[in-house]
């Protein structure tokens, strides 16, 4: 064998359970990158209608009702949220699935997204073809990008230990869009905060790594996810949109 088999753990067990409160603030910090970044791809201002799929413990489609965005906000997630709902979540309707078929019509909202949930699916084409049957006018899919030229076997293997099972490049991420017959309307490459990046590290190598990784991508975003694991937004049309537009 060329090289060492991955060590495969019980898939995403590490999001069963209760979260320890610097886990909670984590997701508390993440959320306001990743609403950011739907932000800066979301023009259509007509959204009333919000599903959240992966909501985990809320803390997202929190942020996303806080900015006003939307009007009703769901979640759900196959990790029951009741177990480890953000404080901020109380006012949301937060549900449990079972990770293949959500529970509702065809159209239902306006907005459908799942915000780093695609790396941890197995049917990942699968999962986007039920996000594009719930959805009426807009689709928001945003994955970390790690595969470029540091995506080592230890560097993957931390990814697999909290259950990315697939890891994207920028290319292999709009094919894998294209090819679940999404219609792409704009994909862009993301920065972290400099909260996020000094989360885990001192004020000082936080916004060293600031600097150095958000002057990288204004120079050049696409040599910068070669490099670095940035995070990659893509907003989309429907299917189901797209088949109707297309009749008339």
């Amino acid at each position: 064998m060329l090289i060492k088999p991955f060590r495969i753990k019980q898939h995403n067990i590490h999001y069963e359970g209760d979260y320890a409160e610097r886990e909670m603030e984590w997701r508390r910090i993440c959320a306001q990158d990743k609403v950011n970044n739907l932000q800066a791809l979301l023009k259509d201002s007509d959204i009333e209608t919000i599903l959240e799929v992966g909501c985990g413990t809320g803390a997202v489609l929190a942020e996303v009702a806080r900015r006003g965005i939307g009007s009703q906000h769901v979640g759900v997630d196959m990790a029951d949220p009741s177990e480890h709902a953000d404080p901020d979540s109380h006012e949301l309707t937060l549900i449990q699935y079972n990770g293949k078929s959500l529970p509702f019509d065809d159209e239902s909202f306006d907005l459908v997204y799942a915000s780093h949930v695609v790396e941890h699916v197995p049917d990942p084409r699968g999962f986007i073809s039920e996000l594009s049957r719930v959805a009426k006018k807009a689709i928001y899919i945003e994955v970390p990008l790690e595969l470029h030229i540091r995506s080592t076997q230890k560097a993957l293997q931390r990814t697999v230990d909290i259950g990315h099972i697939n890891p994207y490049s920028l290319e292999s991420f709009l094919l894998l869009l294209q090819t679940a017959e999404l219609d792409v309307q704009d994909i862009q490459i993301f920065d972290h905060s400099l909260d996020v990046h000094q989360f885990h590290t001192s004020p000082i190598k936080g916004s060293i790594k600031k600097t150095i990784r958000g002057t990288l991508l204004s120079f050049n975003q696409i040599l910068a996810s070669r490099l670095f694991t940035y995070h990659c937004g893509a907003l989309s049309r429907p299917r189901l949109a797209v088949s109707v537009a297309s009749i008339d």
